[in-house]
């Protein structure tokens, strides 16, 4: 990589670590990446893609933060919050598939602030009932609403372009194109909750909103 006084500078996890490190999360302020190696593994045959709902935010993030410091509990772990505006819940299911279970769709938050913790883990179809049991053991150890579990399965290239779904999605509605700031915010664990309450609890519902996601950090 190209450091910022202009030297070229090796760097690995234990190798000039320090740099390695700021590198990876400095939005280019340590210095440029110029030249990568990375290690590959194979491709899962598919993903067993999960969503739940929390109303508390305390719970919400006990959760995430539990699942981040465990290790192999799932593959990908993503929260995001979902404003309500109209007594269902608007798209939080709109890329799963269509046969996902029924109860979840009659799902009301009573025009409450909810928070989903989307989850995915790998699987390789001789190892599927190891996954299947880990799955719902983790589950269990969650405090999640029951009623809006959603599981459903799909290939790795399938969970992969979830993203560009959507995108055809706002596309088809003329909404691609609209405006959407982004802004990037770290709060500390001390100050996360207090945050929510303020930001999330008077956030606007009757406005057009775009994805909120919070991930935890581990140390």
């Amino acid at each position: 990589m190209n450091a910022g006084t202009g030297e070229v500078v090796d760097c690995s996890e234990v190798k000039n670590e320090e740099l390695f490190h700021s590198v990876l999360g400095g939005l280019g302020q340590f210095g440029i990446i110029t030249q990568a190696r990375i290690l590959l593994e194979e491709a899962p045959s598919m993903v067993k893609w999960i969503r739940v709902l929390y109303s508390d935010f305390e719970a919400f993030t006990r959760d995430q933060e539990r699942l981040i410091s465990q290790d192999n509990a799932f593959d990908y772990i993503e929260g995001f919050v979902i404003i309500n505006r109209t007594g269902l819940l608007n798209n939080w299911r709109s890329s799963f598939n269509p046969q996902d279970p029924v109860q979840a769709s009659h799902f009301n938050s009573d025009g409450k602030t909810l928070f989903c913790l989307e989850l995915a883990k790998y699987i390789n179809f001789q190892h599927i009932d190891i996954v299947n049991q880990e799955v719902e053991r983790h589950l269990s150890d969650l405090n999640y609403i029951q009623s809006t579990l959603f599981v459903t399965e799909v290939t790795y290239v399938e969970f992969l372009d979830r993203v560009h779904v959507s995108e055809m999605k706002l596309r088809s509605k003329g909404l691609w194109d609209v405006p959407h700031p982004w802004l990037n915010l770290f709060i500390p664990k001390s100050k996360i909750h207090s945050f929510a309450q303020v930001v999330f609890g008077n956030i606007l519902t009757q406005t057009s909103n775009g994805p909120v996601l919070i991930y935890p950090v581990g140390q």
